[in-house]
């Protein structure tokens, strides 16, 4: 769940010097963070070229890779809202990758597959309510792979007259395929900043089999530490992060970028009594020594009574020292 040092890699794509950046506004503040954060290893050529070339200014390699990444992003964050605001489950199922995994804080336990996701958004558009939109605004798009991207950033549901009725944090992992993104793993979960809802606390937790499979050591090393060390030694969780790691926790209602940031705010959050009791559901290698992993969760005060519970979703980097975590997200259940 944290982690080590991630390198930089030149990369080189002949004949490229121009990309189109699109002309969708965004804040300055998101545009500063993507600036900081952005760290780049490889992009296919296809890719670049297909959304490459009205610039009259030439523009490094890297630079090339941030706009891709962005772009990509957008689009995908484009699509995700218009089919969610026509209540189409079909076309965002087509989003998600046959074998993806959604971990929302809405569901109990993760949903595993495009048809299940399906199934599960034809309920959620069903609302007698009315129908909702969503609005998704990305803060980070990072090429990891040369065909994996992750991203994060904030959401935000409005209900059938306009008022919010949900904001929240995602990190999300998506893999390049024919030009376009696919979401490999949703990790999304409402603002919790708070603490979690009592009206959803009241509900008993669900909690799926653990699992046991190939590399279960190795994810289950980084989950041990980070529960371990939670609440009296922020820097052990923080070493198990990747220089520029991210870490995306309901309760601090940001994305935060960075080991250092990382330190800072598990060092101002940590609760002393509180205690975090961290499992695994499974693990899934995705190439170039990547890896998704998830599980669940619960903190307990000091009479062992349970204060939240809720699921998390992991990138991981595969490493000669171990798993070091690329991106955290996890948050608390919200459904009621």
């Amino acid at each position: 769940m944290r982690g080590g040092a991630y390198y930089r890699k030149s990369i080189a794509i002949n004949g490229l010097n121009r990309i189109i950046t699109g002309s969708i506004l965004i804040p300055e503040n998101i545009r500063k963070n993507r600036m900081k954060s952005l760290t780049y290893k490889t992009v296919i050529l296809a890719t670049t070229l297909m959304i490459a070339s009205c610039s009259e200014s030439p523009i490094s390699t890297e630079q090339d890779v941030e706009a891709t990444a962005n772009n990509l992003m957008d689009q995908f964050t484009e699509s995700f809202s218009a089919a969610w605001a026509s209540s189409d489950a079909e076309a965002i199922g087509q989003l998600y990758s046959e074998d993806a995994i959604r971990i929302v804080s809405t569901s109990a336990t993760p949903t595993y597959g495009r048809e299940a996701i399906i199934s599960e958004f034809v309920v959620n558009f069903s609302n007698p309510d009315g129908a909702t939109t969503i609005q998704a605004i990305a803060e980070i798009a990072r090429f990891i792979s040369d065909d994996i991207v992750i991203g994060a950033g904030t959401y935000e549901v409005r209900n059938a007259d306009g008022a919010i009725g949900a904001t929240g944090l995602w990190g999300n992992a998506f893999q390049l395929q024919d030009g376009r993104l696919l979401m490999l793993m949703e990790s999304a979960g409402d603002m919790a900043t708070g603490g979690m809802n009592p009206s959803s606390l009241a509900i008993p937790q669900v909690i799926d089999a653990v699992y046991m499979g190939p590399r279960a050591d190795a994810l289950n090393r980084v989950v041990t530490t980070y529960e371990e060390n939670n609440a009296t030694n922020p820097k052990a969780v923080a070493d198990l992060f990747l220089d520029d790691g991210l870490h995306i926790i309901s309760g601090n209602g940001r994305v935060i970028a960075g080991k250092e940031d990382i330190y800072e705010a598990l060092t101002s959050n940590a609760v002393p009594g509180v205690t975090l009791d961290a499992w695994s559901y499974g693990y899934r290698e995705i190439g170039n020594s990547l890896a998704l992993g998830w599980g669940g969760y619960n903190l307990t005060d000091s009479d062992g009574a349970i204060i939240e519970y809720g699921q998390w979703g992991n990138i991981n980097k595969i490493t000669a020292d171990g798993d070091m975590i690329v991106m955290e997200r996890a948050g608390p259940f919200s459904g009621q």
